[in-house]
């Protein structure tokens, strides 16, 4: 959907146009971990670089797009750390420092990978609060995450894939043992217990 990946098979429309396209209107936040983050950048450096274009001559302190980043970081609650270097910060705040690069994009879908990874169960709770905000002012949200606990908490539809569709619809309804046998094969013991309403014992087994 990102215009990253070129289709094996198949098609994929997104209001009617190819990925490539349809760039606009999808705004995507990477994994954390996929970043490099020694650099001496400041939060306000990374979130404009959601403003950079291929005509882009100068990425940084353009006074045009202060309000655009000074925006973003007020929707994911970071605007005081807007002058703070970006190794300073938490996975929870880093991660909201890329939801905040993408929301400078307005774009109508935002594609999140593995949201949750590298945050602790504090800073997740406080990201899905931002998340559920950011649904109401009328976006498209997508999340690809490994984590099936909680999933009927956090979202209205969930699409289970291996190589295939497994499974698409409500998570309390489709997300059976069948489904969970199918999308994790031999990994599945280790899942189990982890069932809409049922999330294992107190050492998470």
């Amino acid at each position: 959907m990102a215009g990253i990946t070129p289709l094996s098979h198949g098609s994929l429309k997104i209001k009617g146009m190819d990925p490539n396209e349809a760039k606009s209107f999808i705004g995507y936040v990477p994994q954390n971990s996929q970043i490099n983050w020694n650099f001496p950048l400041s939060v306000k450096q990374v979130v404009e670089m959601g403003l950079i274009t291929k005509n882009t001559f100068n990425p940084f302190s353009n006074r045009k797009n202060d309000a655009i980043v000074e925006d973003s970081l007020n929707k994911v609650g970071l605007i005081e750390k807007i002058s703070e270097n970006i190794n300073n910060l938490s996975g929870g705040q880093l991660q909201r420092v890329l939801l905040a690069r993408t929301l400078t994009q307005g774009a109508d879908i935002l594609l999140l990978d593995e949201a949750f990874s590298a945050v602790d169960i504090g800073a997740e709770d406080d990201l899905m609060k931002l998340i559920n905000g950011i649904k109401q002012d009328g976006k498209t949200i997508l999340i690809a995450t490994h984590d099936i606990n909680n999933v009927e908490k956090k979202f209205d539809e969930v699409l289970c894939l291996n190589r295939h569709c497994c499974a698409f619809g409500d998570p309390s309804e489709v997300l059976t043992e069948d489904v969970i046998q199918e999308m994790y094969g031999s990994h599945t013991q280790i899942l189990k217990e982890h069932t809409p309403g049922n999330h294992g014992d107190h050492n998470g087994n």
